[in-house]
């Protein structure tokens, strides 16, 4: 005998974390953004193209695909909603392996606020010569 409060409880959990890792993974990529600069912002970037893909998935599970599809076939609906899934989760994935395996840039060579001027020394003029 199957316990669908459980099945509903796990579902619910697997959902939960399939939503929030991009999201997660885009604030830890933003974190590093002053450290790691173009290859982390690649990296948040697509974490949140990811984040579409699960949330179309659970939305479309949780209203129901004869809801959502009312004229289709439920496999077929079910094929649609997860090629639509599957594009965000790769355009995602392309952007965060370009983030990760590309070379990072070498940092910028610290610059001096203001150019460099020589020190000005004052000589009283009423000093005798050779002081």
């Amino acid at each position: 005998m199957t316990d669908y409060r459980t099945v509903g409880l796990v579902h619910l959990f697997i959902a939960a974390v399939s939503v929030l890792t991009p999201l997660v993974g885009a604030v830890v990529a933003g974190t590093f953004i002053r450290r790691r600069g173009r290859n982390a912002r690649l990296a948040m970037i697509g974490c949140l193209v990811t984040a579409p893909g699960p949330i179309i998935l659970v939305l479309a599970s949780s209203l129901g695909l004869d809801t959502v599809f009312a004229g289709m076939e439920p496999l077929v609906a079910l094929s649609l909603v997860s090629a639509v899934s599957v594009l965000f989760q790769l355009a995602g994935l392309v952007l965060i392996l370009a983030g990760a395996l590309t070379a990072a840039a070498p940092p910028a060579a610290h610059q001096a606020p203001y150019p460099y001027v020589a020190p000005f020394h004052v000589y009283p003029t009423d000093a005798p010569p050779g002081h």
